[in-house]
């Protein structure tokens, strides 16, 4: 009997499958022609000779007698490099007219239940469902990874001329340069072997370029800040442009992991490519409290106590490094919040024996920060609530900028941890200013939110909401990074 049942459940997986490739390649252009959007070909340059990217590895594996380093794909594509000091603008004089093209494209936001769909599929070995995969990828990486290089056209000279800023879309640029390159000579992804050599291309993307990480932050960082001190532009405009770039950022990362794992069949525990579809949100949460306690104690001195309460036995489908990630970030800011405050009333501190020879032990313990996780039939909900002292009004408006923080001016910390200043540097519990905006990306990316309930002088009751697969409001949300 579990025998029949588990080979019913495999055929209806493979025939979801089928009709999710079905559905996709039937709106494709036909087999083997470029993409709509590459059809009007680009004469793309020769060079005689190629500069290895600066993060590109030359060592990168291979497999079979497909190269997958970057440096070999791009000599395969016969594509030109750019000198270390090309300026952005000398990339975009070359580079405008293919760039404009793909950009103009559908980058075919999916919602979470499909994703999850065919890849079900794809691991009960349905071959259909994978090239489905690979044309989606394909299609929809081109689009969104074009309209990132032509955001960067929007930017003040100056910014533009920083070297992290340049070399990110220079970067970005290159990646653009391969994707487009097998476009024109392999057509869209039809066949197991073309999705084979896409696959290798993917790897080359990941292993060699800013593509797989999706750190777009690592590369403009520093920017932030300086662009903001420098008054080289408007921050409201800059604010939105950074959370575009990342957002596409953490997109082009999932789809690129997402095909990879697929095809490579890497699977772990209840694993469907990038995606854990049983991610137990209460045990990721103790994992959490108990990381940012340990840290609390060496970096602080002392902790909160940490509770975790809720659905123990709830589940959800997600991305688990991101979900960590959102998790870790609002609970240390609840801790430091809570920490700070508790050591600035004076509670924290210790007092002397009659004596006057020792310290007495503290006078009382830092008040709990009490999570609560409900695992609700289209959603799952997580509240973080603290009584670190709340925000100031105009802290409450600014904690979702980009670099900006509270954590070196010496005041009342708030719940969020974010409010004060433009940050500089920082330590692994505050002070670098970008955690909380991340945060709100990676909740946003598939259709959830980020809400603080702030009341100053008490403390913050902050809400993470995640739709499930089953629910509308799992879809990709992108924004459309317009020039």
């Amino acid at each position: 009997m579990l025998m029949a049942s588990s080979n019913r459940g495999l055929q209806r997986c493979q025939q979801s499958g089928r009709r999710a490739a079905r559905r996709h390649l039937s709106t494709s252009p036909r087999q083997g022609s470029p993409l709509t959007v590459f059809q009007n070909k680009v004469a793309v340059p020769r060079a005689s000779s190629i500069v290895l990217p600066s993060r590109c590895s030359a060592s990168a594996y291979s497999t079979g007698s497909q190269p997958v380093s970057l440096i070999s794909q791009r000599r395969r594509y016969c594509l030109p490099d750019y000198d270390e000091t090309s300026s952005f603008q000398d990339v975009w004089s070359l580079k405008s007219a293919m760039i404009s093209k793909i950009a103009a494209g559908d980058p075919q936001p999916r919602t979470l239940k499909d994703i999850i769909e065919l890849g079900q599929a794809v691991h009960a070995g349905d071959s259909e469902a994978l090239i489905a995969n690979a044309a989606h990828v394909q299609q929809a990486l081109s689009v969104r990874v074009a309209r990132c290089v032509r955001s960067f056209n929007v930017l003040p000279d100056k910014v533009q001329r920083n070297e992290e800023v340049r070399l990110l879309a220079v970067q970005l640029v290159k990646s653009l340069d391969l994707l487009h390159a097998f476009s024109e000579e392999h057509g869209v992804v039809h066949s197991s072997q073309s999705e084979k050599n896409f696959n290798n291309l993917l790897r080359a993307l990941s292993e060699g370029g800013i593509l797989g990480s999706g750190d777009a932050l690592a590369h403009i960082r520093g920017v932030v800040a300086r662009a903001r001190q420098m008054a080289l532009v408007d921050p409201l405009f800059f604010d939105c442009w950074v959370s575009d770039i990342l957002l596409n950022s953490v997109s082009w990362a999932v789809l690129v992991q997402h095909h990879i794992q697929l095809a490579n069949h890497q699977r772990g525990m209840h694993q469907i490519g990038a995606f854990n579809t049983q991610l137990r949100p209460v045990g990721i949460a103790r994992d959490c409290a108990f990381k940012i306690q340990s840290v609390c104690h060496q970096e602080l001195g002392v902790a909160p106590r940490i509770e975790v309460d809720g659905d123990l036995f709830g589940t959800m489908e997600y991305i688990e490094p991101h979900y960590r990630y959102v998790l870790t970030e609002i609970m240390k800011n609840a801790a430091h919040a809570t920490v700070k405050g508790y050591l600035d009333n004076g509670e924290g501190s210790s007092s002397s024996s009659s004596s006057g020879d020792r310290p007495t032990r503290r006078r009382s313990a830092p008040p709990p920060v009490k999570v609560t996780v409900r695992a609700l039939e289209d959603e799952a909900r997580v509240r973080i609530s603290d009584f670190g002292g709340g925000m100031r009004k105009s802290v409450y408006q600014n904690i979702f900028r980009f670099g900006f923080t509270t954590a070196h001016d010496g005041g009342a910390a708030g719940g969020a941890g974010l409010n004060g200043r433009e940050a500089s540097h920082g330590s692994y519990l505050a002070g670098w200013g970008f955690g909380l905006p991340r945060s709100l990306i990676y909740t946003r990316y598939l259709g959830g939110n980020i809400e603080i309930h702030n009341e100053y002088g008490r403390g913050c009751d902050v809400d993470i909401t995640i739709p499930k697969a089953a629910s509308k409001k799992s879809a990709e949300l992108l924004h459309n990074l317009e020039a």
